[in-house]
């Protein structure tokens, strides 16, 4: 299981860090060829947008499995470790839960996508792979905080490193 976290982990941040690079060389290259006159980068924002929505719903994945969502650390100064361990286990089935429905709509929003045949405007990309990313992000958050916090309540406690 740990095999596993860690893998997806390791896939999750390698995407993280190659969208926000695109992101970040296409924006730059767009204001420059811009100031500059030399030519227009159409397409530069859109692109620059959807690699932000995929960076942010990929990137709850990475923070649910570092245990790095919904924390309020000035409890652990005043619960005791088996309240801690309630809490926690409160709060997963809250974000689980919350995940789980917000997937389902998400994917919900995904099928109508796929059965309109809707197109981005300049990079002529079919939107459903756009609106992937909610479902997708959504879901592995549930897993990866399903699992971090089976990892806190049985008190095999590990941040996985990649």
């Amino acid at each position: 299981m740990k095999k596993f976290f860690k893998g997806l982990k390791k896939v999750e941040e390698t995407l993280l860090v190659t969208l926000t690079i695109v992101m970040c060389v296409v924006i730059f290259a767009a204001t420059v060829a811009r100031f500059t006159n030399l030519f227009v980068i159409t397409w530069a924002e859109e692109l620059a947008r959807y690699c932000m929505i995929w960076v942010i719903f990929l990137g709850i994945g990475v923070a649910a499995m570092d245990g790095e969502h919904f924390c309020v650390e000035a409890l652990e100064l005043f619960c005791s470790r088996k309240v801690m361990k309630v809490i926690s286990v409160i709060n997963a089935i809250l974000v689980f839960a919350f995940s789980i429905f917000t997937s389902y709509y998400g994917i919900t929003i995904l099928q109508k996508q796929i059965a309109s045949g809707q197109i981005t405007p300049s990079l002529r990309w079919p939107m459903w792979f756009m609106y992937l990313s909610i479902p997708l992000g959504l879901i592995i958050m549930a897993v990866c905080y399903a699992y971090n916090t089976y990892l806190k309540v049985t008190d095999k406690e590990e941040i996985i490193e990649t």
